[in-house]
């Protein structure tokens, strides 16, 4: 079974041009959390950006569709990712 551990390996998966993929991992306060979201979504930008490196922490920052924000995804948090037809679960 494949598993996701780095940032990188994530966008390999999820893929580029905006696809929208479905995720669910654990949120900081224990929670589990789905999300429907895309990578390098441009259009909500404020300006200020983040004042951390989030691939150095192993975060990845997406889009979540229904909120219309964004969010921080922690890579060790991840619990299965749905794209492409494809889906990952991470233990």
């Amino acid at each position: 079974m494949k598993t996701i551990k780095t940032v990188e390996q994530f966008r390999y998966f999820v893929g580029f041009n905006g696809r929208l993929f479905s995720v669910t991992f654990r949120k900081a306060d224990g929670s589990i959390r789905k999300m429907v979201a895309r990578l390098d979504v441009k259009s909500y930008l404020t300006g200020g950006g983040a004042k951390y490196d989030a691939k150095e922490r192993n975060n990845i920052v997406v889009f979540s569709m229904r909120d219309k924000a964004y969010r921080t995804i922690k890579i060790d948090n991840l619990l299965s990712i749905k794209a492409n037809g494809e889906t990952i679960e991470n233990n």
